[in-house]
């Protein structure tokens, strides 16, 4: 009986270990292999299968995977192939697979042939459309030299070439159409390119030159949208180059450099003067500021009463996310009061009821940017405002209660009114314009007014015929503001100023310049008796400087015959022009109250030697160095700018600072030097008189007597 049981018990245990067995080794599920073939392949193919590659040398049957699963989809792709070969897949690039091997996979490979050629003529970057096989590719040529098109064509391609328009370039290529048989390594482009911008970017209070700087250029396109149309930079000298510009009447070129505040000038090209050229002063930035952007923050000038006040969270991104990281801001107090030229752009503002353009009078600016910890600009969040304290100009004749707050905008080149502000005093008893804001650029508290105009006319002074396409400016003497104007295709022109006001009018311009005239303008448009004439070789020298000392004061000697040192002519406020060999030099503007300008105009030098320019303290407290004063000098087109590097007692024995000296030689040859040294105004004259060495020179110009 036990051992029945025993046995039964062991049956039952081989069937329990029977069927547990059976459970683990069911029959695997079948696996299946993909495979085709390759023709006309000469080198190496690489072909992707989903996440798998295979590289393949040899035309015949291929092997892409055998450990495919019934209901996998396989997606086929070229990875890479031979540098002169087209391969494709001609079968299904993507597979299933169905309880079956896949063994159709067909991939044929074609000799393919490139085009390469040379472009010459452009100024900037130029598009390439190639339409072929009723496709379309388009390769961009970025500079001048040769290039190859990113297609290749198999043989017996035709291939059609057209140079898409580009802004300020006349392109033809060569040939037009091509039948591909082999590489082509002769397409010529060929451009010629209209409109150009030089300038050199340099440091308003020094003139030193700013390298690296960036330039932007803005243009109105044909839906009157602002584009950037082109970047440069400034190279060691300051110095750039836009080419290929284009005919605009407006184009607004953008400045930026670290420790300085944005800048802008507007330029124009067309056909009466399709090259400019144009000088960049930036202002250093007052003083900057870091804090937390998640907390209100208050930015104080110690110096005037300029504040902007913002609250927590105010700062987005470019992207437009909320930034919390630190913020630095960068902040310039700008006072056109001794001179309008370092407003941005023209005082021109878009009045918001007619929608037209009236020329305005500043009474203050500032210009504010902030950037996040890696120097990437941030702006206010929509729906944050700042307030701002914008100081009272020093030169703010009657300045109005309420004001029209306007901010610059860097892309169109042009004003817009967005708010006003009102005037206040602070508790140091000093005048601002305050108002709200909702984003960050230069903004100015200025009143628009009715203009009226000067009319009148441009002569060369050699020739006594019209000059066309040349720039005029008009100066306020009495109001703080600048208004530009050019001459027609007969030379006219028609320059809008304030009524009721005294404006110094003059051509400033690469091709030409003249004296300047002080006009009192009448309550209506005005015509000038005699027309403005112009040298081309001309030097014009502005004097301006602070609300003290009140009366600086311009001084010019030269030879009256070539190359004395004895024999010399002094241009001063008592004497203030002289004719030397039928030359006659002005000084247009003499100053007695504060802030300038002094011009002084020399139409051309008519002697070989030595002239010294220099400017004595004649009264008033602080000194030339303290007022600060600057001396800008146009040569050719070209600005220059001078300051005094050190402090001295002007109101004492040394009441001169010498500034340069402009050396003409017996051929015509001017080099123009600084100087930088204080002197007695008994001895303002020839360096080598003084013991004084001028530096190296900063121009040196052919000019003709």
């Amino acid at each position: 009986m036990k051992t029945s049981l025993k046995w039964l018990s062991s049956v039952a245990m081989l069937t329990m270990l029977a069927a547990c067995g059976n459970s683990d080794n069911e029959t695997p599920e079948s696996l299946y292999s993909l495979s085709g073939t390759v023709s006309g392949l000469n080198g190496s193919l690489v072909v992707a299968a989903n996440t798998n590659t295979f590289t393949i040398n040899s035309n015949g049957n291929i092997d892409l995977g055998s450990n495919y699963t019934s209901g996998t989809s396989v997606n086929l792709s070229i990875s890479s192939q031979p540098d002169s070969q087209l391969c494709s897949i001609t079968s299904d690039s993507t597979v299933t697979f169905t309880d079956s091997n896949i063994n159709n996979v067909a991939i044929d490979c074609v000799d393919v042939f490139s085009i390469s050629g040379e472009a010459t003529g452009l100024g900037r970057g130029i598009e390439l459309q190639y339409n072929y096989d009723q496709q379309t590719g388009t390769d961009t040529i970025a500079t001048n030299g040769s290039f190859t098109l990113s297609s290749s064509f198999i043989e017996g391609t035709e291939v059609n070439f057209t140079v898409l328009p580009t802004v300020g370039h006349n392109c033809t290529v060569s040939p037009q159409s091509i039948v591909l048989t082999e590489n082509i390594d002769n397409l010529s482009v060929e451009c010629n390119t209209f409109g150009q911008v030089t300038g050199r970017v340099s440091a308003y209070d020094t003139g030193n030159s700013l390298s690296g700087a960036k330039i932007e250029a803005y243009v109105l396109d044909q839906d009157n949208q602002a584009t950037l149309l082109q970047t440069t930079n400034s190279d060691d000298e300051g110095n750039f180059s836009l080419i290929g510009t284009g005919y605009f009447d407006r184009i607004s070129l953008r400045a930026t450099a670290e420790n300085y505040a944005t800048r802008s000038e507007v330029v124009r090209t067309n056909e009466l003067n399709p090259d400019t050229t144009v000088s960049i002063a930036m202002l250093n930035v007052d003083f900057t500021e870091t804090f937390s952007a998640t907390e209100a923050k208050d930015i104080i000038d110690p110096e005037t009463a300029l504040r902007i006040s913002l609250p927590e969270n105010a700062f987005v991104d470019s992207q437009g996310n909320t930034y919390t990281g630190q913020v630095t801001a960068a902040i310039t107090n700008i006072d056109a009061s001794s001179d309008p030229a370092i407003m941005p752009g023209y005082y021109l503002a878009i009045d918001p009821q007619a929608q037209e353009e009236m020329v305005f009078e500043s009474f203050g600016a500032l210009n504010a940017t902030f950037s996040d910890a890696n120097n990437n600009t941030l702006q206010l969040a929509n729906d944050k405002t700042a307030q701002i304290r914008i100081p009272l100009a020093t030169r703010g004749i009657n300045p109005p209660a309420t004001i029209p707050l306007i901010h610059f905008n860097e892309q169109t080149g042009i004003w817009d009114v967005e708010g006003e502000a009102q005037l206040l005093t602070d508790e140091q008893d000093r005048q601002y314009y305050a108002g709200e804001v909702a984003h960050f650029s230069t903004w100015n508290a200025d009143y628009l007014f009715e203009s009226v105009t000067i009319s009148g006319c441009a002569l060369d002074d050699e020739t006594q015929t019209p000059i066309p396409g040349v720039r005029l400016i008009a100066d306020g003497v009495d109001y703080i503001g600048r208004s530009v104007a050019y001459t027609n295709a007969a030379g006219e022109f028609s320059i809008a100023v304030r009524p009721n006001s005294e404006v110094l009018l003059s051509i400033r311009d690469a091709d030409g310049q003249s004296n300047t005239m002080r006009i009192n303008v009448p309550a209506s448009n005005m015509s000038l008796d005699n027309c403005l004439t112009t040298e081309q070789g001309a030097m014009i020298v502005s004097l301006s400087w602070g609300e003290h000392p009140r009366d600086l004061d311009t001084h010019f000697k030269g030879p009256t015959v070539a190359n004395s040192l004895t024999e010399r002519f002094h241009i001063y406020y008592s004497n203030r022009s002289e004719t030397v060999e039928g030359v006659t030099m002005y000084l247009d503007v003499d100053d007695t109250d504060s802030f300038g300008p002094e011009v002084l105009t020399i139409p051309s030098f008519p002697l070989a030697g030595s002239y010294i320019y220099s400017v004595k303290h004649y009264s008033g407290s602080s000194t030339i160095f303290q007022s600060p004063t600057r001396v800008e000098v146009l040569l050719n087109g070209v600005s220059y700018v001078f300051s005094p590097s050190v402090d001295a007692d002007t109101n004492g024995e040394n009441d001169t600072w010498l500034v340069f000296e402009v050396t003409v030689s017996d051929e015509g040859t001017v080099a123009l030097s600084p100087i930088d040294s204080y002197t007695n105004v008994n001895n303002n004259d020839i360096p080598e008189a003084i013991s004084v060495t001028p530096q190296k020179a900063l121009a040196v110009k052919q000019k003709a007597n």
